[in-house]
């Protein structure tokens, strides 16, 4: 898969300032879970409204990590529940995400330690 998280966005918006990002960083490895379970029960649940929202929140907190496979996936998630369009997609593409986040956070782990 390749390295899916970037942190330039963040380092910037940061300031370099390593307590800051390592700050953003434990609040995206503390959220992205509960997250995806979240989703995945609202999925079984087929409460798109809630889905749109979780994912639309999820995309943002992907977004400052740089992880820009995980917003496109993210935004098909949203935007087909929202639409209520592609319904019978969004298992799958939801599983794509979880291991898309799974890896980032591995990578966000291993930078932490690096700084």
């Amino acid at each position: 898969m390749g390295t899916v998280s970037d942190l330039t966005f963040l380092k910037t918006f940061a300031s370099n300032d390593a307590a800051k990002i390592t700050k953003y960083v434990n609040m995206f490895l503390n959220a992205a879970g509960p997250s995806l379970a979240q989703m995945k029960e609202q999925v079984a649940a087929s409460d798109w409204k809630s889905l749109k929202t979780s994912a639309h929140s999820l995309k943002s907190q992907l977004k400052y990590m740089g992880v820009a496979s995980g917003v496109e996936l993210a935004y098909a998630i949203e935007s087909g529940a929202g639409e209520g369009q592609n319904l019978d997609q969004i298992p799958g593409l939801l599983e794509k995400l979880e291991i898309v986040v799974n890896t980032a956070s591995e990578e966000l782990k291993a930078e932490l330690s690096a700084l």
